[in-house]
């Protein structure tokens, strides 16, 4: 199970099927999430389904 702080600095689950990504993959997901401004994070599930995206997208730049 994978653990992000919210914004009160208060680990919540989040409820994704990340441990199907490859490990650099999630590792960039997660670090695009937290570099996402507070704003786009209101909905969680939608930001963070935007940054799989973006980070299957860097994967596939860098290894291409």
């Amino acid at each position: 199970m994978l653990l992000i702080k919210n914004m009160n600095n208060q680990f919540e689950n989040i409820d994704v099927e990340l441990k199907d990504l490859r490990p650099t993959v999630r590792v960039k997901a997660l670090e695009i999430l937290e570099a996402m401004p507070e704003e786009m994070k209101t909905d969680r599930m939608s930001a963070l389904k935007n940054a799989i995206e973006q980070a299957e997208n860097w994967f596939m730049d860098s290894e291409g």
